[in-house]
């Protein structure tokens, strides 16, 4: 299960500036570039990480661009010191959300959404431990901002694939999200919510591929390494091109998304990670590139690494699974393969690609 102690050492990582890297200086964050997030995020996607740092990040991005309102600068205030916890999802679109009571439920389920028709969130990333939503509508034309813990339900309690972060779908009543704080002002944290966890899985693919190296030079059959074999070198030295491949789109993702996402001034509305202009469906395009080539390449290659290491690879105690969870979970998290792709496609003007 999900070790709660990670939120014990947050405060710390809050201290150096973690949930505000891309929060402007005059908001109370450190105001550095999405370079900075993204080596944030690799690192603690190798440290296996609980705190759903790329869904705060996203968050945080969002409420600082939103002035005047006491509520949201007051939960801005307690993600940037590490008290607060504000979770990043999508509502799933209006068809695929069932009425009250078709949902399913577990005894750990937290706050009612009775007497009402409800919306999904499917997979938000840190809602077992957030006292805050932040939900995109299907049409990510806005986001809603929801402060009141019991108004939503969590609807199939943590999800248990990935055991180093806490996940679980989310249900809330239709009235509360039509009434709810609505932020028409996202700037790039859709983009830069993919990209971190593009980012995180890169980080889990260097730490899986750093293990099992060091595991094919002492591994001994009939007296030699088994990293002798050039069967072994061979698969080796394919993931490591493979992953490095990886690693520079998403770095030129990064450079495309902006010298600095805590001061970006080109959206204002519209599609959120977008504003319009050809600059910015650029960017948008290499997040998706980005989300696609890791998304896709990322779990296949943990899982041959998994094999590689033989018999203690599948081990609980070993632990390369819960590499490998973590990645296939970010992948689902952000724009799984299909979604990333068709997102690439449209984005060059394919409107009719399915």
């Amino acid at each position: 299960m999900v070790d709660p102690s990670w939120r014990d050492g947050w405060p710390e990582l809050a201290d150096i500036g973690l949930p505000g890297l891309c929060v402007p200086e005059d908001r109370g964050g450190v105001g550095l570039r999405v370079d900075a997030a993204a080596a944030c995020a690799t690192e603690c996607g190798a440290a296996l990480h609980g705190g759903p740092l790329a869904g705060l990040t996203a968050s945080a991005h969002v409420l600082a661009r939103s002035n005047g309102d006491p509520v949201v600068d007051e939960l801005l205030e307690g993600i940037l010191v590490g008290e607060r916890i504000c979770a990043f999802g999508r509502l799933a679109p209006a068809d695929q959300s069932s009425p009250t009571g078709q949902h399913s439920t577990d005894n750990g389920a937290r706050g009612a959404v009775g007497g009402e028709d409800v919306r999904l969130a499917r997979r938000v990333d840190g809602a077992p431990q957030a006292d805050a939503l932040l939900l995109l509508d299907p049409t990510r034309q806005c986001a809603v901002l929801l402060t009141e813990p019991d108004t939503w339900q969590l609807t199939t309690g943590p999800d248990g694939f990935d055991v180093s972060r806490g996940c679980a779908d989310v249900a809330v009543r239709a009235d509360t999200l039509a009434t709810g704080r609505r932020l028409t002002d996202l700037g790039q944290a859709v983009d830069l919510y993919e990209l971190l966890l593009a980012a995180d899985a890169l980080g889990s693919v260097r730490r899986m591929l750093e293990r099992t190296v060091a595991y094919a030079a002492t591994r001994h059959t009939f007296g030699r390494p088994i990293g002798a074999t050039q069967a072994v070198q061979h698969r080796l030295a394919d993931h490591a091109v493979r992953a490095r491949g990886m690693n520079l789109v998403v770095t030129e993702a990064v450079r495309r998304l902006g010298t600095d996402a805590s001061h970006d001034t080109d959206a204002t509305g519209g599609t959120p990670g977008t504003s319009g202009t050809s600059g910015a469906g650029e960017r948008s395009r290499w997040v998706a590139l980005a989300g696609a080539s890791v998304s896709s390449g990322a779990p296949h290659l943990l899982h041959d690494l998994v094999q590689l290491t033989g018999g203690i690879g599948f081990t609980w105690e070993y632990g390369l699974h819960l590499h490998e969870r973590r990645v296939h979970q970010d992948a689902r998290l952000a724009a799984n393969p299909r979604a990333a792709l068709r997102s690439l496609v449209h984005s060059a003007g394919w409107a009719d690609a399915r």
